[in-house]
């Protein structure tokens, strides 16, 4: 009996040191996540699986041109325990399958403060207009009122698929604490296996 227990002693330690490495590496180095809309199309098109890098963030700052995960939410707590009971509601959501906590992906355009101009259907950000190989619609300027400044330790987001994108356009600047990651690699479907950009 007693050597049961043992047995039964390590099969449950090795799931709890299972357990604390992947909670590790899901809040601080990378997270899986899939594409839920066609606003990042044709870089990004919907069902694409996704690998999140989070380190970057960690240690510095969104840089222009990044392609991000970021909480759709109001508020958003980024405490060690938040990430952690955002990790498992998440997991049950799709145990469940219902809806987890909403994440978008787009393109970070403008920094901490930039200002930020469309016209025409370009986008310029402090007087230069930006080259967007990536897209194939003019940008539409929506109801915001330009040029606008970029707010400190929040970021103008904007998908590339700019027909369809909600975005920076109708919700404004998106705060660093709700930024999750920046998209690193497209591992599904297989035929486009890679690093994303």
């Amino acid at each position: 009996m007693k050597r049961i227990l043992l047995e039964v002693f390590e099969y449950v330690k090795i799931i709890i040191i299972a357990l604390l490495i992947t909670n590790f590496l899901n809040v601080f180095v990378f997270s899986l996540s899939e594409v839920r809309q066609s606003s990042m199309e044709k870089t990004l098109m919907e069902n694409d699986q996704l690998i999140v890098e989070r380190l970057s963030y960690t240690f510095g700052q969104p840089q222009r041109g990044d392609i991000i995960v970021f909480i759709d939410e109001l508020e958003v707590n980024n405490t060690i325990p938040a990430r952690i009971k955002r990790l498992y509601e998440d997991m049950l959501s799709k145990i469940r399958q219902k809806d987890g906590h909403l994440r978008l992906v787009k393109r970070v355009i403008g920094l901490p403060g930039d200002e930020i101009n469309i016209e025409d259907g370009y986008v310029f950000v402090n007087g230069e207009r930006l080259e967007e190989e990536y897209l194939s619609v003019p940008t539409n300027a929506k109801s915001l009122d330009y040029p606008l400044i970029v707010q400190e330790d929040s970021y103008f987001v904007l998908g590339d698929n700019r027909t369809v994108s909600l975005d920076s356009r109708d919700f404004g600047s998106v705060p660093i604490e709700k930024i999750e990651g920046r998209v690193m690699f497209r591992f599904w479907p297989v035929n486009k296996f890679g690093l994303v950009k």
